[in-house]
């Protein structure tokens, strides 16, 4: 596998209000790629002060994957999901104990969305390497880019990740260090230079883990993909407690997030196992 730079032009804007007072032909819809349990009580850190007395619960949620399609630059994933390994197998073909279990039904991996829309995939971006976001790339093409943040390939473990990038020769990755940092959400990239998608760096759930901002014609998209599990997340200012790298820093982005929608009311959002709506 060779990492390779992404180049990207630095941001001629440095405010939200002047991205989204110059929206974009760019569409965004999701697609559900099975289900995933998550237990409430790791899904909102109990040892937050906000977070009240949390029960034990398990909760079933969706597996997101986002598909953009820009005028000029053509069909985009944010997020590849699963594959049809796991219609069959929980496990994905995978085992050991730190295997992540997933449910898959029949029509719902990427590659059965991807043809059954007639998308010609040009780009995939990945927000982070666990399996419910990156295990979907094994029956994807192997002649396009995949994007990721720098730092997230540092953590790929083969033992759980498996073989999601086998067959990749490059793997393209996004340096934020040199990224504007827009208030109040923070280093923030036009990615394709037009001002319709945005990355957007979010560590804590993973060191690389990066957010997307869809500006299209019928409103501003926050999509927090793992910065935020669910709207509960968004609602209290509770970041998750389990299923992170670094707790602290998860809480960190999580109130910059709140910030950004408190101050831009307009966003839709979307969190990682979550439907899109207004902001909180």
């Amino acid at each position: 596998m060779k990492l390779k730079k992404y180049i990207y032009r630095k941001n001629k804007v440095e405010n939200w209000t002047e991205v989204f007072q110059n929206p974009c032909q760019v569409t965004v819809r999701s697609f559900q790629t099975g289900t995933v349990k998550i237990n409430r009580k790791g899904t909102l850190n109990p040892d937050h002060p906000l977070a009240g007395d949390v029960q034990e619960e398990e909760l079933e949620v969706p597996i997101l994957v986002y598909w953009v399609r820009h005028k000029e630059k053509g069909d985009i994933l944010l997020d590849a999901g699963l594959d049809a390994s796991y219609i069959t197998d929980p496990y994905g073909g995978l085992e050991g104990s730190s295997v992540d279990e997933f449910k898959l039904g029949e029509h719902k991996n990427i590659a059965y969305h991807i043809q059954d829309h007639g998308i010609e995939l040009k780009t995939v971006f990945l927000s982070h390497l666990h399996a419910d976001h990156a295990a979907g790339v094994r029956e994807l093409p192997r002649d396009i880019p995949y994007i990721i943040s720098k730092g997230e390939y540092d953590e790929y473990q083969p033992e759980v990740h498996g073989d999601f990038l086998e067959g990749l020769e490059e793997l393209y990755e996004i340096d934020f260090s040199q990224a504007t940092k827009i208030p109040p959400i923070g280093s923030s990239i036009d990615i394709l230079g037009d001002g319709s998608l945005w990355t957007i760096w979010t560590p804590g759930h993973t060191p690389g883990h990066m957010s997307f901002l869809v500006n299209g014609m019928e409103g501003p998209v926050l999509l927090t993909m793992d910065a935020a599990f669910i709207h509960e997340n968004l609602e209290t200012g509770v970041a998750p407690g389990d299923y992170t790298w670094n707790v602290e820093m998860a809480q960190e982005t999580l109130e910059k997030i709140i910030e950004f929608l408190r101050e831009y009311p307009q966003v839709r959002v979307g969190p990682g196992h979550g439907t899109l709506k207004l902001s909180i």
